[in-house]
């Protein structure tokens, strides 16, 4: 029995289906995920935000949800559920991500996951099944056509992240916001491609039209908000090239394009009050601009 934990945003809960998916040596035995935590943390603070499940967006995943009563078989530390876990033999290996960093996950039969797990060396392994279980549902409208466009156009994604990022300083001070020259260099190193098309993909709109006048041939994508944002992260995915901010949202949408084109990330993916190591983060064929 392989369970994972779920927290975060939606990018942030594909990196933990991912691994526990991975960990799961039969391919067709489903994995359990944990929504406690989601369900209930509804409050944000001034040094977290409060997440909702949107995984189940995808309708391809092989997991199904644990229940309230497993999870007190699972991790309950009395001696009623000891006993039950002893005779089912259930007793989950608890593994816990303490940092950021890379770590070797044990083989075991009963395995508990809890960390974020942000690198594709945990599961790259598995990324044909991953790139089926992760298909988005149809998209509509506007994004139906800009999909197309997208597609047969050398088109580049964008991500620029502020909202969340900005409104608290605490937040701002740990996750890091990345400075205009980080995207004026990523675009440098597109130099050579041809017929380039951007698609700025934004919460903070006012700032794209101010700060990237300077780019011919951009479009803003600011419309998919709330439940429908993975609808940006889907429009992402059709780009060729990416230029990704220090977020798992567009660090998926990157990862699930099959335009072999260029994606860029930043060297640096915390502020400054949170000195993770993110070697593990960047895949090796992505290139990065030093922050």
């Amino acid at each position: 029995m392989k369970t994972c934990k779920l927290q975060g945003g939606l990018g942030n809960q594909m990196f933990q289906y991912a691994v526990v998916r991975a960990t799961e040596a039969d391919r067709n035995r489903k994995v359990l995920l944990d929504t406690y935590f989601l369900r209930e943390n509804k409050g944000s603070t001034d040094t977290f935000t409060a997440r909702e499940l949107e995984l189940d967006i995808f309708q391809n995943l092989n997991a199904d949800y644990l229940t309230n009563s497993w999870r007190k078989i699972l991790l309950s530390k009395g001696v009623f559920y000891r006993l039950i876990r002893t005779v089912l033999r259930v007793s989950p290996l608890v593994v816990k991500q303490i940092e950021n960093e890379f770590i070797n996950i044990p083989q075991r039969k009963n395995l508990y996951l809890d960390g974020y797990f942000q690198s594709e060396k945990y599961f790259s392994h598995i990324r044909e099944e991953l790139l089926n279980q992760f298909k988005f549902p149809s998209l509509d409208g506007r994004n139906t056509e800009l999909a197309k466009k997208m597609t047969i156009e050398n088109s580049v994604s964008i991500h620029v992240r502020h909202g969340d990022f900005l409104k608290l300083k605490t937040v701002s001070d740990y996750h890091g916001v990345l400075p205009l020259s980080y995207y004026k260099d990523a675009l440098e190193r597109l130099g050579t491609e041809k017929d380039l098309t951007f698609y700025i993909f934004s919460d903070d709109s006012d700032f794209i039209r101010s700060e990237f006048e300077f780019l011919s041939n951009r479009h803003i994508i600011d419309w998919n908000t709330g439940r429908d944002s993975w609808k940006d992260m889907a429009l992402m995915s059709t780009c060729k090239h990416h230029i990704i901010a220090n977020s798992s949202f567009s660090w998926w949408g990157a990862w699930l394009s099959s335009g072999n084109g260029y994606t860029i990330a930043p060297s640096k993916w915390f502020g400054d009050k949170a000195n993770y190591n993110i070697s593990d983060f960047i895949p090796d064929r992505w290139q990065t601009i030093n922050i």
